[in-house]
């Protein structure tokens, strides 16, 4: 199976809800592909690996690029059928995040717990730090 997020819903998570500015997107784009061929960019892990994952480049922070894959996540969650393997998956990558974040001391914003405690009723746990 191959994860893949609209093109146009990244950039549109991570401008709106998310507030990169177009440097940062594109920025983050390029760790997703170098050049995309279509209209959806597709999880690469070796190419997510390889671009140093939290690495900071001259475009973009460890911070926005934590962001960055948050949005990823939520453009998988939202484009997923509920109760689903990639529903699950999507959770799953999003709180391992929010734990990876916590290791290199990176406050993420209101919006992401808000978030998360908003879709309790999916994943049956109110706050991102503890279990169900």
């Amino acid at each position: 199976m191959i994860i893949t997020v609209p093109v146009s819903d990244l950039y549109a998570t991570l401008r709106g809800d998310l507030n990169f500015k177009l440097f940062e997107v594109e920025a983050f784009a390029k760790l997703l592909d170098e050049q995309p061929q279509t209209e959806c960019f597709a999880l690469n892990s070796e190419r997510a690996l390889a671009t140093k994952f939290i690495a900071e480049s001259e475009y973009l922070s460890k911070h926005k690029t934590f962001l960055g894959w948050f949005g990823f996540w939520m453009c998988v969650f939202n484009q997923s059928e509920p109760s689903s393997h990639l529903e699950h998956q999507a959770l799953g990558a999003i709180r391992g995040l929010f734990f990876a974040a916590a290791a290199y001391d990176l406050l993420l914003p209101q919006y992401l717990t808000t978030w998360w405690h908003e879709t309790a009723l999916i994943h049956n746990c109110n706050k991102l730090e503890m279990c169900a």
